[in-house]
Order: C-alpha cells, then sequence, then structure tokens
C-alpha cells in the first residue's frame, strides 16, 4: 500500500506501523455505520496488506471475522486470514455503495488523478472452443484417482487424508478432486499429459469457478471460507496460459505421475 500511495504521487513514504491505526479507524467507522444503517459493509480495511505475505496484518482479524462469520474472531492463523481477506477483497470491488459512503462522511470521490497501472501484455480473448466434449479418456481418469490418493501434492499446512472424486457442488458441477478438512478444503481440477491447450485453458477458468462455488458453500454453512482451488497438470502450461494462471490468481502445480 505504502508504495502505491508513493507511485500515485499521493503519500510520502511512512512505515507500515503508521497504518494501524487509520486502518483499525475505517473498520471501526464501517462497523458504526452498518450498526445505524442495517446495510451490510465489507471492511475496507482489508485492502491494506502486508508486503511479505499479501494479506492483511492480526489487526484486521476482528473486522474481517465479524463482516463473514459474526464470530468477532481477534486470533486467525494466516491460512484463516487469507482466505478471509480474498473473499472480503471480493466483496470490496463488488460493493455498489461507497459513495453513498463518502457523502455520509463528508469525504469526495477522487477522480481523473490516479495513474492507472500498465500491463505487460496485451490482453488476449478467452477462448470458448477447442475442448473434449466426449468420454472421459483413460489418461485424465488415472491422473484423477491418482491425485485423490497423493494429497500431499497440494502442498498444504493441512494434513488432508485422500480426497473424494467427482465431488457434487451444490451448483451440479463436479471437482474432480475435493480434499476436505476442518481447516479447510481444496478442489483440484486435473489435465492430463494429453490435454490440448485449449483444455488447459478451460481448466484455469474451471478452478475460478470451483473457488468461488467452494467459499460460497462454506459461507452458507456459517464456516470459514477457507476453500482453495488449483489446477493440477503434467506438462507445462504455455506462456500464454502461465501468464493468464498468474493474472486470475490460479496456482498450478505441475506433476510427473508414475506409469503403471
Amino acid at each position: 500500500m505504502d508504495a502505491e500511495l508513493q507511485r500515485r504521487g499521493l503519500l510520502h513514504h511512512v512505515h507500515y506501523a503508521a497504518y494501524r491505526f487509520p486502518a483499525g479507524a475505517i473498520g471501526d467507522a464501517l462497523l458504526q455505520t452498518e450498526k445505524e444503517t442495517g446495510e451490510k459493509i465489507p471492511p475496507l480495511n482489508a485492502l491494506i496488506v502486508n508486503a511479505d505475505k499479501g494479506i492483511p496484518g492480526d489487526g484486521c482479524d476482528y473486522y474481517l471475522s465479524s463482516y463473514l462469520t459474526k464470530s468477532a474472531e481477534r486470533h486467525l492463523s494466516d491460512a484463516q486470514r487469507r482466505a478471509m481477506a480474498e473473499e472480503t477483497m471480493e466483496e470490496v470491488w463488488r460493493f455498489r455503495n461507497w459513495e453513498q459512503i463518502l457523502r455520509r462522511y463528508k469525504l469526495k470521490l477522487i477522480k481523473d488523478c490516479i495513474p492507472s497501472l500498465e500491463l505487460d501484455d496485451t490482453p488476449k480473448k478467452p477462448r470458448k472452443s477447442g475442448w473434449a466434449i466426449g468420454p472421459e479418456s483413460e489418461a485424465h481418469k488415472a491422473l484423477k484417482h491418482w491425485v485423490a490418493k497423493n494429497p500431499h501434492i497440494v502442498k498444504s499446512k493441512i494434513s488432508f487424508k485422500p480426497g473424494s472424486t467427482e465431488w457434487l457442488f451444490a451448483s451440479s458441477d463436479r471437482a474432480d478432486v475435493m480434499f476436505e478438512h476442518k481447516d479447510g478444503c481444496v478442489a483440484v481440477e486435473v489435465k492430463s499429459l494429453d490435454a490440448s491447450d485449449a483444455e488447459l485453458e478451460r481448466g484455469i477458468y474451471q478452478c475460478v469457478k470451483y473457488q468461488a462455488l467452494l467459499r460460497a458453500e462454506l459461507k452458507a454453512e456459517n464456516k470459514i471460507p477457507y476453500g482453495l482451488a488449483m489446477l493440477v497438470i503434467e506438462r507445462r502450461l504455455p506462456l500464454d496460459l502461465r501468464n493468464l494462471a498468474d493474472l486470475l490468481g490460479v496456482r498450478v502445480i505441475l506433476v510427473a505421475r508414475p506409469s503403471g
């Protein structure tokens, strides 16, 4: 945040610890506004993240948990804080009444003076055809069952037991593999060695969908929405798809499955 404010020419360098007070003041003000208006308001201070971890500090735990679970938890783990922050950030961008909030506090919307970020590459239109539509291949089926039996490949701090295949979402979508634990869940989309580039691209977008669905189901059960989705593949992604996965925040794991 500090680097971005300097890039925009809005502030000189400030030590990160100095942001704790204004961040807390913003969170408190929004909680008070929510109480007065009855409108659910996402904690804007969740956007203030630690440069090393990319997540808010522990001072944001109360605001995250109050918004998502009403538990007012003040001691979240890094994994819980990351999941809750990512979910909350999405809701900050979706919230439509920020201008009314600004007016309530006699603040003005900043327009036409924020430099835009420069993109390194020309955006590429998503492919919407070219993937397999026939029955599941034997290679895909074998990879799916191998992944389910080897939870260590997702490289999680959670000690998952072997996963379930063809895990059904409430939307009727099915994840190839699901690893479940009380501290979090991971949905896995697999693409075998014979998958086309179009299939790999589709897999990236499927991960975006599965993560949103998984977190929605956890929220519906009033649980911390620590749900992740990742793509497991047997060949390297082309450069354009690696860039796409990075852009969309999809974790990709390359594996070498034992033959036989």
